[in-house]
């Protein structure tokens, strides 16, 4: 992960072998950023992530708000090992 802070600006930069995502809290820093990669690199814009190493990613941009989840990755797990019937029990 790389991250940028300038005054009240954002700008994160995730790698996952050959995959990027990008996040800014400025539209304008974010063209700059996806310019410059296009500039260095062939790649593929795919827009909008919905889900990266079984990481569901749902943006509600009313809202203003990114929920990320492991869902259903956990009942591929629990289902691996037979435990999809089993009663969770909190750590709390």
């Amino acid at each position: 992960m790389y991250l940028q802070k300038n005054a009240d600006q954002i700008s994160i930069i995730t790698v996952w072998v050959d995959d990027l995502m990008l996040f800014s809290t400025s539209t304008e820093t974010m063209k700059i950023i996806k310019h410059d990669i296009l500039g260095a690199f062939e790649v593929t814009d795919l827009g909008e992530p919905s889900k990266i190493v079984s990481i569901e990613i749902t943006c509600d941009q009313a809202q203003k708000k990114i929920t990320i989840t492991q869902t259903n990755y956990i009942d591929v797990i629990l289902t691996k090992y037979g435990l999809q019937d089993a009663s969770p029990v909190c750590t709390c």
